[in-house]
């Protein structure tokens, strides 16, 4: 019986054993993927287009990963993972890639470190013949760390203690040409060959798919393929929708087979109105598949699909019904999260109650170049999700923003108030006017301290009112004129800061003007003849000369 036991044990163990070994992936591959703002709005839809050809590319037993980067300096949140590894993970990578929405600023170190770190426990499995990180990205630059060469050292060493042999490819998508350098130091830090850097979209669907393909470990120039179509010739091309009945506003996937391996399929659509799905890259087994939005208008429509190379064509019937309207007692909201924030963090902000596939454009602050905004398109149940306020300049701590969400078709509206946290004092607040008694007509100087740094003051009182800024060590200054007609007595100048909801009362006097007179005349005698001093006689005096004689003894 023991025998009988221990071999069984051993059979178990065994088994066990060889069911771990065929869970083991050859190769797991990693894309990281810039989700930060860039110059153009198309980069990140042709990143998701290019990464979701690239996954679908890539063999079924490869075990497939995706994070993205991207958002708030300090914020655990800027980067992510999106899709976590294992096999059979790239139809659900290519929906969630396209499901990503650009906001932030670029946090390379972020997403590079955490995507290290992915790698460094022993399940999920890592590749037995090897494990790849594919970076794309449109920033050479991380815009939270001002010395570069530190975020170097930071991704080579923790490449180098991670334990695993990582090969890190980096792609560059339409970088500056000031941000490449840095980049092309970044990847020569983590041992990757030299980045590729591409401008166009088919440069880069082709540059992902040979970098998925585990038999080319380098990147090699890519021959983007001519449109020009060869006699079709092969299998029978097809095409199936899932659904194939969509409402207004709803989305579907599109899966389409019996291609050219490797060559760009074509996705149109004909009907109430005609356009284009995409151009994407046919995979090993010639098959394609991406979600797609409805075309537009209710009615019948007919997609094809067509491979560029072999000139294989297929087609299948789509039906677009109306939306689903809101009933009329259905009342727009829109919610923050968070409602309060520090000022430059972003929020998110949900706007429901809207017409289903409607753009929604929701924006932060004043309407204009002055505001924070995001126009989302909202989903078949009227609810559309976008960030806002990232890095806003006019965003004032302790102060009330109003947020709104204006829906482009039904014109409907929602509000909601967002609100940033208050900054702390730099110390006691103090503040003192001189001179103090002032004179009507002069000039009065107030200092004060205790306010937090750069951030705005104002005072009024009814003499004067205006506002100034804070220096760096919180200390004010301002000099005020005290009108000439100001009545003597004492005056209250009210001090305030929203920033740190200071608010302080000083008291200042005003004595009174000094009276001026007219100058006083000297005195004059009055005349012997008592006529009044300044004036003359009415009568002239005669005076005759006197004739003195000398006198007779």
């Amino acid at each position: 019986m023991l025998l009988i036991g221990g071999a069984v044990v051993t059979l178990l163990a065994g088994l066990a054993a060889f069911l771990v070994l065929r869970t083991v992936p050859d190769y797991r591959t990693a894309f990281l993927v810039d989700t930060s703002l860039a110059k153009n709005d198309r980069d990140l839809p042709d990143t998701a287009d290019a990464v979701g050809s690239a996954a679908q590319n890539s063999a079924d037993e490869d075990s497939l990963s995706l994070r993205r980067f991207g958002g708030s300096c300090g914020d655990q949140g800027n980067t992510a993972s999106v899709v976590g590894p294992g096999t059979g993970h790239a139809q659900e990578i290519n929906t969630s890639v396209h499901a990503l929405s650009a906001a932030g600023k670029p946090t390379l170190e972020s997403g590079l470190l955490s995507g290290i770190d992915d790698f460094s426990g022993y399940y999920p499995f890592r590749g037995k013949k090897r494990n790849r990180i594919i970076v794309v990205t449109s920033h050479g630059i991380d815009a939270c760390t001002t010395d570069q060469s530190a975020l170097k050292e930071a991704v080579g060493r923790r490449a180098k203690d991670s334990a695993v042999q990582l090969d890190f490819r980096f792609v560059g998508y339409k970088v500056p040409r000031k941000e490449r350098q840095p980049l092309a130091q970044l990847a020569e830090a983590t041992k990757a060959p030299k980045v590729r850097f591409v401008s166009t979209p088919a440069e880069l669907t082709a540059t992902l798919n040979k970098l998925a393909l585990p038999e080319s470990p380098e990147v090699e120039h890519v021959d983007v393929p001519s449109p020009t179509a060869t006699s079709p010739s092969g299998p029978a091309a097809w095409l199936r929708l899932s659904p194939s009945t969509v409402k207004a506003g709803g989305t579907g996937t599109a899966k389409a087979g019996g291609m050219q391996p490797g060559e760009p399929v074509v996705l149109t659509w004909t009907g109430p109105s005609r356009g284009s799905i995409g151009t994407f890259t046919a995979g090993r087994s010639g098959e394609i598949a991406t979600r797609f939005h409805q075309p537009g208008k209710p009615g019948s429509y007919t997609l094809r699909a067509q491979g560029t190379r072999s000139g294989r064509k297929a087609s299948a019937a789509l039906r677009v019904l109306p939306a689903d309207v809101p009933t009329p007692h259905t009342t727009p909201r829109l919610t923050l999260n968070p409602s309060t924030l520090k000022a430059g963090q972003p929020t998110t902000a949900t706007a429901s109650g809207f017409q289903p596939g409607e753009i929604v454009d929701i924006y932060l602050g004043p309407w204009g170049h002055s505001g924070s905004y995001a126009h989302e398109r909202a989903n078949s149940s009227g609810v559309a999700v976008g960030r806002v306020g990232e890095g806003w300049g006019l965003a004032e701590p302790g102060g009330t923003y109003g947020v709104t969400a204006v829906g482009t078709v039904s014109g409907r509206q929602a509000h909601a108030k967002l609100r940033y946290e208050r900054e702390k004092q730099s110390g006691p607040v103090s503040a003192h006017a001189s001179p103090d008694p002032a004179t009507p007509g002069g000039t009065v100087t107030v200092t004060g301290t205790g306010f937090a740094p750069h951030r705005t003051v104002q005072y009024r009182s009814t003499l004067f009112a205006d506002a100034t800024t804070a220096a760096d060590d919180g200390s004010i200054e301002f000099t005020a004129s005290i009108p000439q007609d100001t009545a003597a007595g004492r005056y209250i100048l009210h001090i305030s800061q929203i920033a740190s909801g200071t608010d302080l009362d000083i008291s200042l006097a005003v004595q009174p003007a000094t009276p001026s007179h007219p100058p006083t005349p000297p005195p004059t005698e009055a005349s012997p003849s008592g006529t009044p001093p300044g004036t003359l006689s009415q009568t002239r005096a005669t005076v005759r000369p006197r004739l003195r004689l000398p006198s007779i003894r």
